[in-house]
């Protein structure tokens, strides 16, 4: 428990050590969150902060992640794909999924998905691992572990995505974590001659021999799943940002993607 009292100086937090903690991304939000809620109620309770202030006494957090929300008076805060609300006096915090009934969408998952698209778009393919068809229709992202056996299950149908004309987009998810046998599967595989073999070759069992190629992004696609919210491997996300699920057959993913959680390229 972090206990803030009116006397305290201001927490200095960051979202990168807070993720080096064993915390969901979206606790790190809550903590943080909590922290500049703490700031504001012993310096000024009822005035409106914006977000700006909010940006200034909350390190990891830029103005741009504060927007207005729907509802009056409150702001939405945006760390990686989690989303918060903050009144703007910043007494109170609200989470879980703010529903439109008039229009019966989803805000906040639109707009996680929104931030998941904004973190992606910012990768270099250059860093991933891509099996694609000639003319693909659709492409996934898909954090992938070499030793989970529904990553093992969904690369062996590979061939079938392909001919469906599903691109599919591999970083890397070693669940493990640093230091551990996966995560030397998963630079073994980056420091391959030939990647897309290479990556055969792991999902099979096999072994790959190890090579040094110096920094490989294995880290930053693992430092990446929690911003966008990982919980489990395979996970698998639409051009549209949406976490489409884990595991499915070929033709039920493709489905999935043709009903609107992606966009056709």
């Amino acid at each position: 428990m972090i206990r803030i009292g009116p006397s305290s100086s201001v927490l200095k937090i960051t979202l990168e050590g807070c993720l080096s903690m064993k915390s969901s991304l979206l606790a790190c939000t809550i903590v943080l969150l909590s922290t500049l809620m703490a700031g504001a109620l012993a310096s000024a309770p009822a005035a409106e902060l914006s977000p700006e202030q909010l940006a200034e006494l909350f390190p990891g957090i830029e103005a741009d992640n504060v927007v207005d929300s729907p509802i009056p008076g409150v702001y939405e805060v945006t760390v990686g794909a989690s989303v918060a609300y903050v009144s703007k006096d910043g007494r109170y915090l609200l989470r879980g999924e703010l529903i439109d009934l008039e229009t019966e969408t989803n805000v906040t998952a639109q707009r996680q998905n929104s931030a998941r698209m904004a973190v992606l778009a910012a990768l270099d393919e250059a860093e991933m691992v891509i099996f694609s068809p000639e003319n693909p229709r659709h492409t996934v992202t898909v954090f992938t572990d070499i030793d989970c056996g529904y990553c093992r299950r969904m690369h062996q149908e590979m061939a079938r995505l392909n001919e469906l004309g599903i691109r599919v987009r591999y970083l890397f998810y070693p669940r493990s974590g640093p230091g551990t046998e996966s995560w030397s599967k998963a630079n073994n595989v980056w420091c391959a001659g030939d990647r897309l073999e290479a990556m055969t070759q792991a999902k099979n069992g096999k072994e790959v021999p190890a090579v040094n190629c110096g920094t490989t992004p294995v880290r930053e696609h693992f430092e990446l799943g929690a911003q966008v919210g990982l919980q489990g491997t395979p996970a698998v996300i639409s051009e549209s940002g949406e976490v489409v699920g884990g595991y499915l057959p070929p033709e039920a993913l493709l489905a999935r993607l043709r009903s609107g959680n992606g966009r056709p390229r």
